[in-house]
């Protein structure tokens, strides 16, 4: 069973804490965090997954490397997940905070917002002010497959303004469409350009954008 996982190292001067845990875009995260045992201030880096045993792999690489470094593991532990409420408050309210860092990554217009949402202006006002997402289905299932979509563009592009371009090229699978105009669809829509981001092997390959820092890539080197 795929269940967060969370470990604890110490040395003689640092402590090192890693957990892999899911994130709201539909995938997995792991979240690092080290520092001085003194109370000085640590680092904390987040590194997203494409999976959960990539995931199990990174812990074993760091089990490893921490080893050789001197640190001795203090603590390991699983979190039990299955009473999570995928209709409470909170989980509801990060995933209103995950949507708007979607839209802010992407450039979406507040008009194109409410579309991709399935939302009137009212609750357009109530999103846009932090406020949990309501708790209906069909929005719900519209805000996973935005935050899986973004989670699938941020691992194969990487980079916003990439992603951004992504979005607004016309695509040969998308009959001449672009993938922002589909998700403005229906449900259906939004569903089946989920599906064409996991199966796209060279996802940006025909953007512009792309091709050109490949040019910069091959001539730099």
């Amino acid at each position: 069973m795929e269940q967060p996982l969370t470990l604890h190292w110490q040395s003689a001067e640092r402590y090192y804490t890693a957990m892999l845990a899911p994130d709201l875009f539909g995938g997995w995260v792991l979240v690092t965090d080290s520092g001085g045992r003194d109370s000085r201030g640590g680092r904390v880096q987040r590194k997203p997954m494409p999976d959960y045993p990539h995931g199990l792999d990174a812990l074993r690489q760091l089990r490893h490397r921490r080893r050789r470094e001197g640190y001795t593991l203090c603590s390991s532990s699983f979190t039990e997940f299955e009473r999570i409420d995928a209709h409470s408050p909170d989980l509801r309210a990060a995933e209103s905070a995950a949507l708007q860092r979607v839209f802010l990554d992407w450039d979406i217009s507040l008009d194109d917002q409410a579309v991709l949402l399935g939302i009137g202006s009212t609750a357009l006002d109530s999103f846009l002010d932090g406020r949990p997402l309501p708790d209906e289905p069909v929005l719900l299932l519209r805000a996973k497959h935005l935050l899986a979509i973004h989670k699938a563009l941020r691992l194969r592009l990487g980079h916003v303004p990439l992603i951004r371009e992504w979005l607004r090229y016309p695509r040969v699978e998308l009959n001449g469409r672009t993938p922002l105009d589909v998700m403005l669809g229906t449900l259906d829509d939004l569903s089946n350009l989920r599906g064409l981001v996991a199966q796209v092997s060279e996802l940006a390959a025909d953007c512009p954008g792309y091709r050109a820092s490949q040019v910069t890539q091959t001539t730099t080197r």
